[in-house]
């Protein structure tokens, strides 16, 4: 019987010394992928170079293209403006309609006039 305990006792350890092997192993070459991923993934320096010199060609186009806020804000300026004039000197919606409606009133006076007449 004693022998037995011990057999089964040894095959256990075996199992969970394999096991955790096993699983040591895995997490091992899992790492092993992911380090070789990132090699594939690494940029050369060429790459790098090529990249940081179109980066900073459109860095100095954007430079080259950039309006002030102050110009901007001229525009602005120049259009409220624009409106200011606008709403001085042109009719609203409401006041072309009262005016065609009193237009509308003297040329029925003036119609029944001449049919009075």
């Amino acid at each position: 019987m004693n022998e037995w305990i011990i057999t089964t006792a040894i095959t256990l350890g075996i199992g969970v010394i394999t096991y955790f092997l096993k699983r040591t192993m895995k997490q091992v070459d899992d790492q092993g992928a992911r380090i070789q991923e990132l090699i594939h993934q690494m940029a050369t320096k060429a790459d790098q170079k090529e990249q940081t010199a179109k980066l900073e060609k459109e860095i100095r186009q954007i430079r080259d293209d950039y309006t002030p806020k102050e110009m901007h804000q001229k525009d602005f300026d120049e259009c409220r403006g624009d409106i200011k004039i606008i709403r001085a000197e042109y009719l609203t919606k409401d006041d072309f309609i009262r005016e065609m409606n009193k237009m509308d009133r003297k040329l029925d006076q003036m119609l029944e006039l001449m049919l009075n007449k």
